[in-house]
């Protein structure tokens, strides 16, 4: 059951459930990093471009990959509102890891090494779910945007983590993997 797409809508859904998380923790970022402790990254980008970058690029991992279906039966669909909700494993999988390896790369990007990530993670989880709130605008049932809260907590707190473990291994090699000095 589904209406045309409301502008009105996708703004009020993307400031809600993408907007006001991604402020506070925006928020959090700023108010936790210290720039004069932080050792400097491999990129040339600010913590700005780097987080504008990377919601650009989760933006478009969701909607290159989850605007068309193959289909479980093959039956291909092309892109569309509304978007399709039935896609074959080898697609979300390949969603997934194209989401984390643009996310890797937008904070490899950045000029800040610990805190460049965490934007880069931030800026990767609300593009995503800024493109998943543009089929949660459609649906008249409520139903999408939980989708769209649970897209967002659950990219998160995964980038966040992958975030943690690259600050950790660029801190410390790899030692504090194997537990040896």
């Amino acid at each position: 059951m589904t209406v045309s797409f409301s502008w009105l809508q996708f703004l009020w859904i993307v400031f809600i459930f993408v907007g006001v998380p991604s402020a506070f923790c925006a928020l959090l970022l700023w108010r936790n990093s210290s720039k004069s402790e932080e050792g400097t990254g491999t990129g040339p980008l600010g913590l700005w471009t780097t987080g504008f970058l990377a919601f650009v690029l989760g933006f478009a991992s969701c909607v290159g990959w989850l605007s068309w279906s193959a289909e479980q039966r093959g039956e291909f669909r092309g892109p569309g509102l509304p978007a399709p909700n039935q896609f074959p494993t080898w697609q979300v999988v390949a969603c997934g890891a194209t989401v984390v390896l643009l996310c890797f790369l937008a904070a490899h990007l950045s000029r800040w090494a610990k805190t460049g990530g965490y934007v880069a993670a931030l800026g990767t989880t609300a593009g995503f779910s800024t493109a998943f709130c543009i089929e949660a605008s459609t649906d008249v049932t409520g139903q999408s945007g939980v989708g769209v809260l649970l897209c967002v907590i659950g990219w998160g707190f995964s980038l966040s983590a992958l975030m943690l473990v690259r600050s950790m291994a660029s801190n410390y090699g790899w030692k504090w993997l194997t537990g040896k000095p």
